[in-house]
């Protein structure tokens, strides 16, 4: 008898198992995906909820309708302003932290269900089971694919409910959804790509946050084309609230089906655990640096610390030579010298860089977050037992990546000050700016320390969380919140031009030494792993 195969049974042998692979996720992130998902809901609505307080008067509108076109850095950062209307504000305010956060999270849960399954080794398991090749993919891009409908939903209704006009407020909440789409699908490419997890992470992480700022140097240097080359360029183009543009999501949705497509394809055509870049063969002998525990741990580290370091260059050179040719038109204005001086800086033109390295350095904490969090894959892989199955105590061996965290975060925030000190030599104090955020990211590896030490399990969530906190703390502070809460709860607001005072970086310094020794003590004193 001979079987005959059709396409559409070919795709069913595909997708077997997807449902309770998608199941199982949902099982798995019961608790990171509703937190996520608040997250996002609290930025965008949270702006609409306060535009009556932020924007009291018309008067208040067309002064901020106009600082927004005299200060690039809000452009650059946030979005283009397209009306000036309380609601097309709170586009313009929320566009830039909504679709971040909405990107950054859907690539994490999109690498966590596939590759990080892949080198674990679980998914070679889960598909000696009655489960197609392409069932992995498909059960994570379903569910963070879905997740970023619901969010884009709740959001709209929530916008709606606070009295912004409902039409916006769906188009609004569909570029949440939209963020979460486009990253799913850069995910899903970059897995079936590249081998590690990390690798494939970073890289996507990367490449939606460098499209955000494509688009705002697009605005920045007059440069329309630029703009309309990004996805993020797309949702802005959608201009909720004025004007109310469908169109664009159609350009999103096209890209996303494309690069889907291509991701299915290559899942189809490379081996479980490998990449379709081919790992590169090692030296035939190893050098003498990695008979030590720091050597390894260098080594393991070499490579992302000089791809961060690379990318921070190009950022760097970019955002100083874009920013000193616009800061000669924008630092005579009115609103240049009142930000300056709110920020206790002499010179206005110093305020845009001193913005773009408080944006900056959310990435720069989350390298030093996944330098740190190696420590525990290692810990659950196995690799952990066979180090220490050789004369390196527990704590040396932690404090390996924790000094590689220290170390490589300093450095590469040293590396953004120096390209933009080189870019920008006419503006001073850019290199300081970037060293005095060093001690705000170092307590946030010290945070990660702690948690490694005494809860291991809840290391990855703690990390993420304590980054998320910081970030929503520098957004929400803006909305009229008391400034305590950002204090209390962001090491990053004690570095901050408006509240750093001159013991500020030594108490952070001391912070984070003591949390590190904790946990490293910590580290010594628990079963391995736990």
């Amino acid at each position: 008898m001979t079987i005959v195969t059709t396409p559409s049974t070919a795709r069913r042998h595909a997708l077997a198992g997807t449902r309770p692979l998608l199941a199982a996720a949902l099982r798995r992130d019961r608790l990171l995906l509703p937190l996520w998902g608040l997250l996002i809901v609290v930025v965008l609505v949270g702006g609409g909820t306060s535009a009556g307080a932020t924007y009291p008067t018309e008067q208040a509108v067309q002064d901020r309708y106009a600082q927004i076109q005299a200060l690039p850095m809000f452009v650059l950062f946030q979005a283009q302003a397209f009306a000036a209307t309380p609601e097309a504000l709170v586009a313009q305010q929320a566009f830039g932290g909504t679709t971040i956060f909405a990107a950054i999270g859907a690539v994490l849960f999109v690498v966590r269900h596939t590759r990080s399954e892949e080198q674990r080794g679980r998914l070679e398991l889960v598909r000696s089971s009655a489960v197609g090749h392409a069932a992995p993919l498909a059960a994570a891009v379903l569910l963070v694919g879905l997740s970023g409908v619901l969010i884009g939903l709740v959001s709209a209704a929530g916008l709606a409910a606070s009295g912004l006009p409902p039409t916006g407020s769906l188009l609004l909440g569909l570029v949440a959804t939209g963020a979460v789409w486009t990253a799913v699908a850069v995910a899903a490419v970059l897995t079936q790509v590249l081998e590690h997890a990390r690798t494939a992470g970073a890289v996507a992480v990367v490449i939606v946050y460098g499209l955000h700022f494509v688009r705002g140097l697009g605005h920045l240097t007059g440069t329309a084309w630029l703009t309309w080359v990004s996805p993020s360029g797309w949702l802005e183009g959608t201009r909720a609230y004025a004007g109310d543009r469908w169109w664009p999501l159609g350009l999103v949705l096209t890209a996303v089906a494309v690069a889907l497509a291509l991701a299915f394809a290559l899942s189809a055509r490379r081996d479980v655990g490998a990449g379709l870049l081919p790992a590169r063969s090692g030296r035939v002998a190893a050098p003498g640096y990695l008979r030590g525990v720091v050597g390894m741990t260098w080594r393991q580290n070499r490579t992302p610390f000089l791809v961060w370091s690379a990318v921070f260059v190009v950022l760097g050179l970019a955002f100083g030579a874009g920013g000193a040719a616009a800061v000669a038109d924008y630092a005579r204005t009115p609103w240049a010298a009142d930000y300056a001086a709110v920020m206790g800086l002499d010179d206005p033109a110093a305020a845009f860089f001193v913005y773009v390295e408080f944006v900056l350095v959310f990435p720069v904490a989350a390298y030093a977050i996944l330098t740190v969090l190696r420590v525990r894959h290692d810990e659950t892989s196995g690799i952990a037992e066979l180090t220490l199955a050789t004369p390196v105590p527990r704590a040396r061996w932690a404090a390996a990546s924790v000094g590689a965290a220290l170390a490589g975060s300093a450095a590469v925030l040293a590396t953004l000050g120096l390209a933009l000190a080189a870019s920008a030599p006419d503006v001073d104090g850019v290199l300081p700016v970037a060293l005095r955020l060093i001690p705000a990211v170092w307590v946030l590896i010290g945070v990660v320390t702690l948690a490694f030490g005494f809860t291991p399990r809840a290391t990855v969530p703690v990390a993420w969380v304590a980054l998320t906190v910081g970030v929503l703390g520098e957004i929400l502070v803006k909305t009229g919140l008391p400034d305590v809460l950002y204090l209390v709860t962001s090491p990053f607001a004690h570095v901050s031009p408006y509240y750093t005072t001159p013991w500020s970086p030594f108490v952070l310094l001391g912070l984070a030494a003591a949390l590190i020794t904790a946990g490293l003590a910590g580290v010594r004193r628990r079963d391995l792993p736990r």
